[in-house]
């Protein structure tokens, strides 16, 4: 009983998803419903398996050490399930009000509930065997939600995303081959399988790790494997914010960080030097992507030029090899989640309400959609790293992981995407606070009958609870982790602890 409670989180999306391929059973009317009890349970029972349930790793198919799908429970199998399960919640009960009125709802729910037992599938892997098997999957799941709108720009879009996937996929495998011909197996260890790097097998495991990195560095967004993120923003918004904020870019980080700490191990990467090969990369993608970012006008563009930068702060944390620095990359994680898919329901709001996607559209906009824009500004401050928001506390650990590592530069580096991401998101926050456009401001207003003065009223577009309620409550959770990070800070000491 206690095998099958591990593996009904993977299971569960897998046969809703199933149901609602059938038209018969399911009802157009009932997708919703089911999704929503999906999504819920699904929770629930993640929260069960990695916290109550004695079983915490189970085989499922084993032909060899190699060919081993394995299901193993951690403390970052925790953190990952726990973020991907309650952002799926959040982001189900939103694109109930985001795609009411679009087609196609059954093929997008379908991939929508299949796509989280992949991701679980992900956190639960005990090895990197499985781990890959799930990675690929993901990119399977995921294609049709990119493809959605069937469009030629949608369908272009797609294929640059499964072309740059399976190219990252092709050089995770040939790493894998690479690191099985030394060590003989590939299962997650705390502190890593590589007790030592022997001279013989430097040059295997160094190229081992950097063709792996790489690898895993394309659903990351590494420059230069990072221009599939912004095309995939054809998209509806839904699927945008799940690419951004955990399904894709975090599966990336999260794999990096199993086969960096809990394969090589800090001690074995330290010793190849692997750092020295890879830090341009992070770098010039920490800087490229927020340059990037300021010369977007199109809303959902900036924002994802934006992810591609605040990605490399995530891998900046991964190769520091410091317990500050992976302290910084995980806060970072779970922060940048929070704050980018907050920024991506509220302008898809601003889309579905005004029809509005480019930031010289939003003159005044702060009048139409108060709450809305309100949370926007919250949310862009705290990605900008101001206290007393969560963005502040995961930048704080990344200077901390910079400056016992002595590299002061890397401090210079965080300051100047600081600087630049103020320099791309405030002037949005500016835009629909304090400029007026009257023809906006005269669509948005009407004359209320009842007022014997005939005064002007304003017509708020802030959108229905259905969107509103996860917008507002993300943006609550983004001060109330700023103000109060210790119980995260606390969970992460689990994961540190088995990494150093």
């Amino acid at each position: 009983m206690e095998k099958v409670l591990l593996v009904l989180p993977l299971m569960i999306p897998i046969f809703s998803a199933l149901l609602i391929t059938n038209n018969r059973l399911i009802k157009e009317s009932q997708i919703t419903k089911v999704v929503a009890v999906t999504v819920v349970l699904n929770a629930i029972l993640a929260l069960f398996s990695i916290y109550i349930n004695p079983i915490t790793h189970l085989h499922i198919l084993k032909v060899n050490n190699f060919l081993d799908l394995y299901l193993r429970i951690d403390q970052l199998s925790r953190l990952f399930t726990l973020l991907a399960s309650f952002l799926w919640v959040l982001t189900a009960f939103y694109a109930f009000g985001y795609m009411k009125s679009k087609p196609r709802l059954r093929q997008f729910y379908l991939f929508f509930t299949l796509t989280l037992g992949i991701v679980l599938g992900i956190a639960f892997s005990g090895n990197l065997f499985t781990l890959y098997v799930y990675y690929e999957l993901l990119t399977l799941s995921t294609l049709p939600l990119v493809m959605y709108n069937g469009t030629e720009q949608a369908l272009s879009s797609g294929k640059k995303y499964i072309i740059y996937s399976f190219s990252g996929a092709t050089l995770i495998l040939f790493g894998m081959m690479l690191l099985y011909s030394v060590t003989g197996t590939m299962a997650f260890s705390p502190r890593g399988i590589l007790t030592y790097v022997d001279s013989a097998d430097h040059s295997i495991l160094l190229l081992s790790y950097i063709v792996m990195f790489l690898g895993f560095g394309v659903k990351a967004a590494l420059v230069p494997f990072h221009s599939w993120l912004p095309t995939a923003m054809v998209a509806p918004t839904p699927v945008s914010a799940l690419l951004h904020a955990v399904a894709v870019v975090k599966s990336g980080v999260f794999s990096l960080i199993r086969m960096t700490y809990f394969i090589f191990g800090a001690t074995a990467v330290r010793a190849l030097d692997a750092p020295k090969y890879l830090m341009p990369f992070v770098v010039l993608t920490i800087i490229m992507g927020s340059f990037l970012a300021l010369h977007q006008e199109h809303l959902k563009k900036r924002l994802a030029y934006s992810t591609i930068s605040q990605l490399g702060y995530m891998l900046l944390g991964i190769l520091m090899l410091n317990p500050n620095g992976l302290s910084g990359a995980m806060l970072h994680m779970i922060n940048h989640a929070l704050i980018k898919i907050t920024l991506f329901f509220i302008v898809g709001a601003i889309t579905l309400k005004t029809e509005k996607k480019y930031i010289h559209q939003i003159d005044g906009l702060g009048k139409q959609m108060p709450i809305s824009m309100l949370c926007f500004a919250i949310a862009a401050i705290s990605l900008v790293g101001i206290p007393p928001t969560n963005g502040f506390v995961s930048k704080w650990y990344l200077g901390l992981g910079a400056m016992n590592g002595n590299n002061l530069g890397y401090i210079f580096i965080l300051l100047l995407s600081a600087f630049l991401t103020a320099g791309y998101l405030l002037p949005i926050v500016v835009t629909a606070f304090f400029k007026n456009n009257q023809s906006n401001e005269g669509n948005s207003r009407e004359v209320n009958p009842h007022d014997a003065e005939g005064q002007i009223k304003t017509v708020s577009l802030d959108p229905g609870k259905a969107m509103l309620v996860p917008i507002m409550g993300l943006t609550i959770l983004i001060v109330i982790l700023g103000l109060f990070p210790n119980p995260v800070i606390s969970f992460l000491n689990g994961i540190i602890v088995d990494a150093f």
